[in-house]
């Protein structure tokens, strides 16, 4: 089977790395320019941040060796989910150990046998594995196509027992869910909207909370999960709603009650970063300057960008193998990132998927620009 894999350019191994500052890692005894940071505000090393989780080891120790429902919800919790709620414009919040958790805890445990759950068909492999774990019947829609999910809304959906679930920006391809289209269907269908802001928070939006923000939405999904694992240079995950979703889940996620609750460094850098984004707006001015003059210099070059927007960028390079090629060309050049492949991308659409972060300067983002250029050029990616 690993040979099989190996023959078909999609095998994968783990690259350990040492991180120098927000921008550059170390590998193999190597420096690298990282093209593939989640901590797209480079708070994971911000000193505010690095200071509270040490204070955090010297109050509470390095763990808390329970599950919240027994002994781990230590009162760190309490404050940092009311943080994230207000925030986000939410009434309650709680704190899941990941994303992945999260969403697990969500679709797996809120719909149930007789309800029906409409699927952006890109989402993140974490909602689509908890939907095979519903008991809910399953019905994929077009890739951020309102009116195909109208479509099936029309044929599919069960009065007040009715799910759409997306991505605000889709992780693999960087582009943003429709979310004022899937709102206003859910206005006239009475379904209950679930939306996974990951990749938003800290990012989109006047004040950074988040894409439903961007769209005037703030604080109106039913549910709404986030992270601190990636704009805000932490661990750890959340989920908003009203009181009697979030009790639900207390009760009934399996994925909150049967595991082991964060570290109190981690509650402690995370409502560090939550307080620096929340009162400081150059965070996010900062990190959009990098983001608009990387994608320029990479249209510039002739690159398709396709529809993405915000930090992520994808460059399809199509073939697994191909991908592979061209992150090894980049690799030696001093630039650290990995080629996306099946199953995490469908079939034919392998790609590099770059980040942009707060941390670059000028000069590092002239020299990946060059870079990624002339390894477009000898792919045939661009002229």
């Amino acid at each position: 089977m690993l040979d099989e894999i190996r023959g078909q350019g999609n095998y994968r191994s783990i690259r350990y790395v040492r991180p120098l500052c927000p921008a550059t890692v170390v590998h193999g005894g190597k420096e690298y320019l990282n093209l593939c940071s989640n901590s797209y505000l480079s708070l994971h090393l911000h000193p505010t941040v690095m200071a509270a989780a040490r204070s955090a080891v010297g109050d509470y120790g390095t763990g808390t060796c329970s599950s919240r429902s027994v002994s781990g919800s230590i009162d760190l919790y309490e404050r940092l989910e009311a943080s994230a709620a207000r925030y986000k414009g939410y009434r309650k919040g709680l704190i899941f150990p990941t994303g992945y958790m999260a969403n697990i805890g969500i679709v797996s445990t809120i719909p149930g046998r007789g309800d029906v759950i409409f699927s952006d068909e890109l989402n993140h492999s974490s909602l689509i594995d908890a939907m095979r774990l519903s008991h809910a019947k399953k019905v994929i829609y077009r890739h951020r196509d309102p009116e195909d999910l109208e479509r099936k809304l029309k044929k599919h959906a069960i009065p007040e027992r009715s799910f759409v679930i997306t991505e605000s920006i889709f992780s693999m391809d960087g582009d943003m869910a429709p979310l004022a289209d899937i709102m206003e269907l859910r206005d006239r269908y009475g379904f209950c909207a679930i939306v996974d802001d990951a990749h938003g928070t800290g990012i989109f939006g006047r004040k950074g909370s988040g894409v439903e923000e961007h769209w005037g939405l703030k604080g109106k999904a039913d549910i709404h999960m986030a992270t601190f694992g990636k704009a805000m240079g932490s661990f750890g995950a959340f989920v908003l709603s009203d009181a009697v979703v979030i009790e639900y889940l207390i009760n009934r996620a399996r994925t909150f009650m049967y595991t082991t609750a964060l570290p109190p460094a981690a509650l402690a850098a995370s409502q560090a970063a939550l307080d620096l984004v929340a009162g400081d707006l150059s965070f996010k001015e900062e990190l959009w300057r990098n983001i608009d003059y990387m994608r320029s210099g990479l249209l510039s070059a002739g690159f398709d960008l396709k529809q993405s927007v915000g930090p992520i960028v994808p460059i399809v390079v199509g073939k697994d193998a191909d991908a592979v090629k061209m992150q090894k060309m980049l690799m030696k050049k001093g630039f650290f990132l990995q080629a996306i492949r099946p199953p995490t991308v469908p079939t034919g659409t392998s790609r590099l998927r770059l980040t942009v972060v707060r941390g670059f300067s000028r000069e590092q983002m002239d020299k990946a620009i060059e870079a990624i250029t002339a390894a477009g050029r000898k792919m045939k990616l661009i002229p």
